[in-house]
């Protein structure tokens, strides 16, 4: 690979990452547009460098830096787990020792209640007539009687509903201990592999070239930015409630054109600027061309509304149940965050900003902020 090839494409990473600066630097909404555009009109020229001269060496390490940042997730959504599952365990336990200790006072209470009974003999409603003084005294003693024969029963039933309960929470204790067992056992693997795949990771960087470092570290730094831009979604996913519920059926096909067709699946693909395989968050809808409508998919509320790294102008909408959807690359928004919207209500405008290739929209559907397959919500097979 050539110093000069090389160079060309540090210069598009770069631009690349420096989508989002520009803008909050421009002063006004004129000089952000022409700005961003002569930028982006610069990196698409040299875009196909980009995807022929990768090296292997490079492929491997991002490959590498790839199941390094999945493996982390999955050891801090393994953490989160561990947090809970101990909380749980707490829980159940002081309630346990409660339950316990009500469960223990009733039965001491219980046999007190029949060694009394014992002591005293059986007494018949013969006897209470004979030593009443008169028929009040007797109802009286009957009323009693009664009261205290009924106070058994209930005492009877609070011992077997507390020891029910005893075993009950003893089973799913000793289950949230064994699966805390697992994850704990998972969690420390998932450390170990990382941790080789680190080590793995910085001895092939030690062996490139200068030029090649460069360009490694361009990446790592875009791909430290799109992992920003995720957390940031994943907060926003949990922000501003809505009082409605997604419930299924098929959402709306979000560019209101005809003519507009899937240009790239969910999945994995090659990224198209990055050129290194990668997982695809959601679906291109292309053939729209700039200013297309872009629609809410279903009712919700806005929660995103802004530049936001490689997505470029972006939008996202809450739609309860967990369920939220995402679009990405706007020419501009028409929308604002907290607005209610309905379903087919005008949201963005179809563009081509961020780490984009041409007009088009980028779709997601997410469940509880992790991406999903949107084709099943589009085709109402969700159920």
């Amino acid at each position: 690979m050539t110093k000069k090839i090389l160079t060309i494409i540090i210069i598009v990473i770069m631009l690349a990452c420096s989508y989002s600066n520009i803008i909050i630097k421009a002063a006004t909404l004129g000089e952000q547009k022409q700005e961003v555009q002569d930028k982006k009109e610069e990196a698409e020229q040299k875009l196909e460098y980009v995807q022929d001269e990768l090296s292997k060496e490079i492929v491997k390490i991002q490959e590498l830096d790839d199941t390094i940042r999945q493996t982390e997730e999955d050891i801090s959504d393994l953490e989160s787990e561990l947090g809970n599952l101990q909380k749980r365990i707490n829980e159940i336990e002081k309630t346990l020792n409660k339950i316990e200790e009500s469960y223990i006072e009733n039965e001491d209470l219980l046999e007190q209640r029949l060694i009394a009974n014992y002591e005293v003999g059986d007494i018949t409603y013969l006897d209470m007539l004979m030593n009443s003084a008169n028929i009040i005294d007797f109802l009286s003693s009957y009323y009693s009687i009664q009261e205290i024969v009924k106070y058994d029963i209930e005492l009877l039933e609070q011992i077997e509903k507390e020891r029910k309960q005893v075993e009950t929470s003893k089973k799913e204790l000793d289950e949230k201990k064994a699966t805390l067992k697992v994850k704990k056992a998972k969690k420390e693997q998932l450390s170990i592999i990382t941790q080789n795949n680190k080590n793995i990771k910085e001895q092939a960087i030690a062996n490139l070239t200068q030029e090649e470092q460069e360009l490694q570290q361009k990446i790592n730094e875009y791909k430290e930015e799109e992992a920003r831009i995720e957390a940031l979604i994943k907060v926003a996913s949990n922000e501003y409630e809505y009082t409605g519920d997604y419930t299924g059926g098929v959402m709306a096909w979000p560019v209101a054109k005809s003519g507009t067709y899937i240009t790239s699946g969910y999945g994995i693909r090659e990224h198209p600027i990055q050129g290194i395989i990668k997982s695809h968050s959601g679906i291109d809808i292309g053939n729209a061309g700039f200013g297309a409508p872009v629609i809410a998919a279903a009712d919700g509320i806005v929660t995103m509304a802004g530049r936001y790294g490689g997505y470029g102008n972006c939008v996202m909408i809450n739609h309860g149940n967990g369920i939220s959807t995402l679009y990405g690359h706007g020419q501009t928004i028409l929308t604002e965050v907290g607005k209610e919207v309905k379903k087919g209500d005008l949201i963005m405008e179809v563009g081509s900003t961020g780490i984009s290739t041409g007009p088009h929209l980028h779709f997601e559907v997410r469940i509880n902020g992790s991406c999903t397959d949107p084709m099943p919500f589009l085709q109402g097979s969700t159920e």
